[in-house]
Formats: structure tokens, C-alpha cells, sequence
């Protein structure tokens, strides 16, 4: 191979390097929280770090412990002390009984935070790191994220991280302080609520007015009226019309004798009067 060929290996692998640890830390730092060479070629500062993760979100005890609400989630920054930027970094929560790495405590991005993205570890979310390719590389002070923690009965935790400075100064597997497990958070009993019966409307009679007020008559719909005609009596007697005087029982009778007298007279009187001629 050529010079010049070997020259511009070297440089794309430069590139290569440069460009996977501008975007984050490799999955081969996950299980040592210690920068992936080639792209870093020292062995990491021995002073101490000038970076911090900032604990005060978290609860003290009466003692001055911190401690960590099961399930609890928190917003955590990691910051410079003093004015030293970093570029890159890489946290993980971490089991204070064996240093094993947790795996139920996820971590996420927040809205607008723009240089953090999840981990290459397992799971992703088991951790957060830089996500910062772009050139020139962005100095960062510090960087926010979301943190949930493990669930009951995990124990004492610390968190794990490495902070990268420049390609030859970073600090790797710095500790946190330690959070030890708060009283997990009281659930409130809810009372099924029982089912409400359908309001019955409420009907008000209103009382009647002492005072008078104007009369108001009720329009009425004229019924033609039938006259009541008594049942007829049946009778012997012929009808009587309406126009003609009623007249006591006994009269017709007395009337037939009238008339058989009053012809008897004219009889005798017209005899007479042949007599007399």
C-alpha cells in the first residue's frame, strides 16, 4: 500500500472514532464507565473530578441521608464545578451491594435538551449519554435528565459516570453520593363511589294568591240545550192540543147529555110549532 493510501486510512478512522464518540458513548463503555479507545488514548484523570451530579432534588432523612422515593421520578443535572466544560459523558445507575448496574431504573431525554440521548447499553434507557456530532464540538457546563427510580425494595443506590474533557483529559467510573431507600409512598385508599339514584324532580304546587287579581273567564263552548220531554202517560182519552183548555173529568159526558137534551127540545119545539099552524 502506498503512502498515501495508508495516510488516508489513518484519517477516516480518525473521523470514524471522532464522529461514534461525538454521538455518544460506546456500548463497550457501559460495563466500565471508561471511555472506548482508540478515540481516547490515556488512562483518565486521577484528581478529582470537577463535575457533579446534583443531588438536592432528592429527599434528606433526619440524619442528613439522602434517600430516593420508590418509583419517584426526578429531573437531574450534571453541571461543571468552577469553569471547566466537558463534551461528552455517560451515567448509569449502580446497586451499592454489588456495584451491578440497574436495569429498572430508566432514564429518558428531556423536551429540548438537544445534546442527551439514551445509552448503546442494555436496555438503552439503563443509562444516558451526549449526543453532540456536530463540529466544532459544543462545550457543554451541563446537561438535564429524567431519572425514575428502581422500585421497592431495591436498596442503596449511587450513581456511576464517566465525563469526557477533551480526547486525552476525562475522568472515568466516578460515584455519587449514596441514596438509600425512602419509605415507599403511601397509597390512598379509594372508596368505589356508589352509584347515584336519578334525582326525582321536585314538583311545587304554587299556594294560592290572597290577593285578588283580575278575574279571568274561562272561554266556554255553548252546548245547544235539549229540552227534557217527560215520558207520555198513556191514556184512554183522545190527545188533547196544546191550545186547548183542559177541562175537568166529567165534562164530556155532561156534554153528550147537553146535546141529546138540546136536540130533544128542538124536536118538541118544532111539533109545537106545527101544532100551532
Amino acid at each position: 500500500m502506498s503512502l498515501a493510501a495508508s495516510v488516508l486510512v489513518l484519517l477516516l478512522a480518525c473521523l470514524y472514532a471522532a464522529d461514534a464518540r461525538s454521538g455518544g458513548a460506546p456500548a463497550a463503555a457501559c460495563g466500565t464507565l471508561m471511555p472506548d479507545l482508540p478515540g481516547h488514548t490515556a488512562n483518565g484523570q486521577t484528581d478529582p473530578v470537577p463535575y457533579e451530579i446534583d443531588l438536592t432534588v432528592f429527599d434528606e432523612d433526619e440524619n442528613g441521608t439522602l434517600q430516593y422515593t420508590p418509583s419517584g421520578v426526578y429531573t437531574l443535572t450534571l453541571r461543571q464545578m468552577g469553569d471547566v466544560t466537558f463534551r461528552g459523558f455517560l451515567v448509569r445507575a449502580r446497586l451499592a451491594a454489588d456495584d451491578s448496574f440497574l436495569t429498572d431504573a430508566p432514564f429518558a431525554m428531556i423536551a429540548g435538551q438537544t445534546n442527551t440521548r439514551t445509552s448503546s447499553c442494555t436496555p438503552e434507557n439503563s443509562g444516558i449519554t451526549h449526543s453532540n456530532a456536530q463540529l466544532p464540538r459544543v462545550e457543554l457546563t451541563e446537561v438535564r435528565f429524567q431519572w425514575t427510580a428502581p422500585p421497592a425494595d431495591t436498596g442503596t443506590i449511587f450513581f456511576g459516570f464517566a465525563v469526557v474533557q477533551t480526547q486525552n483529559v476525562y475522568w472515568a467510573a466516578q460515584m455519587s453520593a449514596m441514596l438509600e431507600e425512602g419509605p415507599a409512598p403511601t397509597a390512598t385508599p379509594t372508596t368505589p363511589a356508589e352509584p347515584s339514584a336519578t334525582p326525582i324532580p321536585t314538583v311545587v304546587t304554587p299556594e294560592p294568591s290572597t290577593t285578588p287579581g283580575p278575574e279571568t273567564t274561562a272561554p266556554t263552548e255553548e252546548t245547544p240545550s235539549v229540552a227534557t220531554v217527560p215520558p207520555a202517560v198513556p191514556s184512554s182519552s183522545p190527545t188533547t192540543p196544546d191550545n186547548a183548555t183542559t177541562e175537568p173529568e166529567g165534562t164530556e159526558s155532561t156534554a153528550s147529555a147537553s146535546g141529546v137534551l138540546f136536540s130533544g127540545l128542538s124536536i118538541l119545539l118544532a111539533m109545537l110549532a106545527t101544532l100551532l099552524l
